[in-house]
């Protein structure tokens, strides 16, 4: 099935042409021994003690420490209201600032709908704004959800987009940009509103450039095809 789809794909380009995914902000020398002390508290189950040092450090804009102060005022026994609304409110924070451990959070949150939970309409917007600012796991995020519909109309030109976004990043910073600019290949390549056939070959060579075998492999057959 997947050498079909492989010659399916270059047969595409061949006519085609032939016709046409965590940053922190960096703390003085002060609040970094915070927030060294305030993990290691945290981690030891002394919560007590992990707060202050916790809420100092996220005082003088540590991601890492609302992400920390965050779990200690939804992860306790009986947490008050304001505590939980607090704690999502932090994730947002750090999860706008780059810290993606605090977006894994907000979605799990969101999947057991509790009364504090973010929305889907709350994990889009965070996500737009971190893909806006060239976030390729946010913007990988927000290709799928165009894929599939959720939360936002299925479209292939919002797919694309943001699939260019995750496509241009650094492999060995997001590890998924070879897959992201093949899915931009066959979109541009099969696709109906996003057909563009020099962006397909572009793309393929993209991403076999970054490792794609998939892309490879319709590249050389695209070849064999022209010549």
């Amino acid at each position: 099935m997947k050498n079909r789809v492989l010659v399916s794909l270059a047969a595409a380009l061949s006519i085609l042409i032939a016709g046409g995914a965590s940053a922190g902000s960096s703390v003085s020398g002060l609040n970094d021994g915070a927030l060294e002390r305030g993990v290691a508290a945290y981690r030891a189950g002394d919560h007590d003690a992990a707060r202050p040092l916790l809420s100092a450090a996220a005082d003088d804009g540590a991601v890492k420490a609302k992400r920390y102060l965050a779990y200690i005022m939804l992860d306790g026994e009986t947490p008050k209201e304001d505590d939980l609304l607090s704690g999502v409110a932090l994730l947002k924070e750090a999860a706008l600032e780059g810290d993606y451990a605090a977006l894994i959070r907000l979605e799990n949150l969101r999947r057991e709908r509790l009364a504090h939970s973010p929305t889907l309409d709350d994990m889009i917007a965070l996500e737009e704004a971190r893909a806006e600012d060239g976030d390729p796991v946010a913007a990988w995020r927000l290709a799928k959800r165009f894929e599939t519909g959720e939360g936002v109309a299925a479209s292939e030109a919002g797919m694309a987009k943001w699939l260019e976004v995750a496509a241009t990043a650094e492999p060995a910073r997001f590890p998924k940009a070879g897959e992201a600019a093949y899915r931009l290949c066959e979109l541009n390549a099969l696709g109906g509103e996003a057909k563009d056939p020099d962006a397909a070959r572009r793309w393929c060579a993209v991403a076999a450039e970054n490792g794609h075998t998939g892309a490879a492999i319709v590249l050389r057959r695209l070849a064999q095809l022209q010549g």
